[in-house]
């Protein structure tokens, strides 16, 4: 599971950075959104992370990892959806459906790693995936911005959606739930005082 997991981060920092670099020319040369509002799409972002952080976090705990996790990838659909075929106003709400996202997916990965790997191990796996996931943004910037300047505009988001599927089904069939676990409690014995 971790090792899918890895597999999941990395493909979707992919799908996320394809459009990273060039979603504001987007928004100004084909969705005619002027540079004067651009920076107000941002607000429902910020918004968003913040009023939901906690919530997210909570039904992750509550809930579990793979639904969460599922579900950030659906939620991540339907924004560059509402992105690339947007308005003003339809961007704005991509951009919270975005920040949904980006919670459910990093909460969820951010659990179950901590549930499956040994805690004098975590810095080692987290190395490794930060390592991974850098190296897969920076391909798909360059990927996203050549497709975006050479071949045609919504390339880049079309790409960005198909990685979608696979990210979907990996997390359906190939991440295992954690089992439950308990919290240590702290015994204390029972003394008699003279």
């Amino acid at each position: 599971s971790v090792f899918w997991v890895c597999i999941i981060q990395a493909t979707a920092m992919f799908s996320f950075s394809l459009t990273q670099v060039i979603n504001a020319i987007y928004a100004r040369d084909v969705l005619l959104i002027s540079q004067n509002q651009w920076w107000l799409t941002f607000v429902p972002l910020l918004l968003t992370m913040v009023i939901a952080s906690i919530p997210v976090g909570k039904m992750v705990d509550v809930i579990g990892r793979k639904k969460p996790m599922a579900l950030g990838a659906v939620v991540f659909g339907v924004s560059t959806l509402f992105f690339v075929f947007g308005n003003f106003i339809m961007v704005m709400i991509s951009m919270i459906l975005f920040g949904i996202t980006l919670l459910l997916m990093m909460s969820s990965i951010s659990a179950i790693l901590s549930d499956y790997v040994q805690e004098e191990k975590r810095g080692r796996v987290n190395g490794f995936i930060n390592f991974t996931t850098y190296i897969s943004q920076g391909a798909a910037m360059l990927i996203g911005s050549f497709l975006f300047a050479e071949v045609f505009p919504q390339l880049p988001f079309f790409l960005s959606l198909v990685l979608v599927i696979p990210i979907f089904l990996i997390i359906l069939f190939r991440v295992d739930e954690p089992k439950k676990h308990l919290v240590p409690q702290l015994h204390i014995e029972p003394t008699t005082f003279k």
